[in-house]
């Protein structure tokens, strides 16, 4: 625990303690609920209660369904939630407490081909703040210590420099995925202490791969405690080889941007612990909607416990996971022993360099028209964005942003389609290499 940290730290929650403990009131129940089956279900329950209750009598989209229970209530996905979007939508006046006339606004970055505006409310977005201070903590990473975040910043997710400075946060862009960003990232690690590092899960291959080609910078990353993985599948072996060649454990964190943390592993343990006290929990099964078994395949399936602006009821998050009995370890709530997350091929620019395919998705989310959308390398510098959209898209602007990730020497060519086929899986893959490089 560094000084400067502890400074921001007791800061930070004194400012929270004169506005109402409005975050702190969220951490201590997260603490109660998840450390408690006994205590934390009854809370779950109310929750859940008071949401369907709300959601029923506030929303065109629910208000048929008063009085049933969570299973009679329809599974949706992203395409029917959009297809409904104005029928779910709360005005700020009903929700309880909303701070602002306007809701917070969060775009998803589209990670499966199809880009996703959820509105959130104050309680809502305080929730969040506290779900990642709660799962850091439980890892062993306090807030406001150093912590690089590897991520691919744009000119519409940004962090200023004072915002910076206050959170003690140090954003490093992971657009290009080249040997000089790597050396950058172990030199930045090493000179600042950092002690926590938020990153995708390629992007622990990339660094592990550079340190095993430049073993001088092997003990760059001593001062990191943890580092946390997230939006694709981690490896077992890029996990056991981060440990034993840069002395870096990994722990996953299974979130999304429209929701929150869903689960988050502990230390060298390989399941995820779901969030219970924010989300209500479904795995169902892969032809139906009736529940899995423990131990079956099934597709998750979670309820938003805190979203009243847009009640996310029943979301079929496009992943799946293997359900297990709670024990001692989990505090009797189940969990999850494995999760099948999306993991995306590797896209190359013109020039060799493989840049993350989290870039396409960081763009493409910004354009409101783009319903559906899949970006696919056909050869060196040849590239093909199949897309379903709307006429007035300006498609000249996306191929502009486009090539200053690729190049300006690319050939992108744009189709446009009706829709993205599914794997056999369900699901779509938005990001294809099909250059064999």
């Amino acid at each position: 625990m560094s000084f400067g940290g502890a400074v921001r730290r007791n800061l930070y929650w004194l400012q929270d303690f004169f506005n109402g403990k409005k975050v702190r009131k969220h951490y201590s129940e997260l603490n109660i609920v998840l450390n408690n089956y006994e205590k934390g279900k009854r809370i779950q329950d109310s929750k859940l209660n008071n949401l369907l209750n709300f959601a029923t009598a506030n929303t065109e989209m629910y208000k048929n369904y008063s009085g049933k229970n969570l299973s009679e209530f329809p599974v949706v996905n992203k395409n029917i939630l959009m297809e409904n979007f104005k029928n779910n939508c709360v005005s700020s006046e009903k929700i309880p407490e909303q701070e602002t006339v306007q809701v917070h606004i969060q775009r998803t970055s589209g990670s499966t081909g199809t880009p996703f505006t959820v509105p959130q409310d104050s309680r809502k977005r305080y929730r969040r703040i506290a779900e990642l201070k709660y799962f850091g903590t439980s890892v062993g990473f306090k807030s406001h210590e150093k912590l690089a975040q590897l991520r691919i910043w744009t000119k519409w997710q940004s962090k200023g420099k004072w915002q910076s400075i206050k959170e003690n946060i140090i954003p490093i862009n992971c657009a290009k995925m080249d040997d000089d960003t790597l050396k950058e990232i172990c030199e930045i690690c090493k000179e600042q202490h950092v002690v926590s590092m938020r990153a995708y899960a390629s992007w622990y291959d990339r660094i592990l791969d550079f340190i095993q080609r430049n073993p001088e910078y092997s003990d760059y990353l001593k001062s990191i405690k943890v580092a946390i993985s997230s939006s694709e599948a981690l490896s077992d072996d890029t996990r056991s080889k981060m440990k034993s060649v840069a002395g870096v454990r990994i722990v996953e964190s299974y979130a999304d941007e429209e929701c929150g943390t869903l689960a988050h592993q502990k230390i060298d343990d390989v399941n995820y612990y779901w969030n219970h006290a924010s989300y209500y929990l479904e795995i169902l099964k892969l032809d139906s909607d009736d529940p899995a078994e423990y131990g079956e395949l099934g597709r998750v399936v979670v309820t938003d416990l805190y979203n009243y602006a847009f009640p996310m009821i029943r979301y079929d998050t496009g992943d799946t996971a293997i359900l297990a009995k709670g024990n001692e370890k989990s505090k009797g709530w189940d969990y999850i022993s494995k999760l099948y997350g999306r993991r995306l091929d590797l896209i190359y620019d013109t020039k060799g360099n493989p840049t993350h395919p989290m870039n396409f998705a960081r763009v493409l989310k910004n354009f409101s028209e783009v319903k559906q959308w899949q970006f696919i390398q056909k050869d060196e510098k040849i590239y093909l964005l199949k897309m379903n959209y709307e006429e007035q898209l300006d498609l000249l602007r996306i191929i502009s942003e486009l090539k200053l990730i690729l190049g300006e020497d690319a050939e992108i060519n744009i189709e446009r389609v009706d829709d993205i086929p599914v794997l056999a899986s369900g699901k779509r893959k938005p990001v294809i290499c099909e250059w064999k490089k």
